[in-house]
């Protein structure tokens, strides 16, 4: 199995709030699937943001926490979904996600979350949010490759994991 993974380059992330927007836009949602985090400087450093998409983990804890089996990871790229015509509106994958990557559609009374664009990368195309970042704070790529470019650059990939071996990672400066 290859798996897609998301890298999101922390010190080029300007806070606009594009991906969020163009999530929204792309996939027709009432509340976007991605959010971004605003992370408060301490003392002599700046103010920074992060886009925070799902994390597609490996081992994702909202498809262990539903019931109905209305998660699934997809075997060939490892993208997380939801069968929303399996999905009760238990929200219990919502509370099982240690990321808050869980959303969910009042309208509908189903889970939603970020697909990657599943839609658009049986196209071949990019996730939204990747594409319309002016910032070029986001990659899409296999996971290998994305690691091989931050070690390339000579930055840090840093992952943010509560046991679920998360596919999305934060590039950083190496601190010497």
């Amino acid at each position: 199995m290859s798996q897609y993974a998301i890298m999101v380059d922390i010190e080029r992330c300007i806070g606009c709030r594009s991906c969020e927007t163009s999530c929204k836009i792309e996939n027709g949602a009432t509340k976007t699937r991605n959010k971004v985090v605003r992370i408060d400087p301490k003392a002599g450093s700046r103010l920074s943001f992060m886009s925070m998409p799902c994390m597609h983990c490996e081992q994702p804890a909202c498809r262990q926490a539903c019931p109905t089996g209305a998660i699934f990871k997809r075997a060939d790229d490892g993208v997380v979904l939801i069968d929303q015509s399996k999905c009760i509106g238990c929200r219990f994958c919502a509370w099982a996600c240690p990321y808050g990557a869980m959303g969910f559609d009042e309208e509908r009374h189903v889970a939603d979350k970020c697909t990657y664009c599943a839609h658009r990368l049986a196209r071949g195309e990019e996730p939204a949010c990747v594409t319309k970042c002016p910032g070029h704070a986001l990659s899409f790529g296999k996971v290998e490759v994305l690691g091989a470019q931050a070690r390339s650059q000579g930055r840090s990939m840093l992952n943010i994991d509560a046991g679920t071996k998360p596919s999305t990672f934060f590039l950083a400066r190496t601190r010497a």
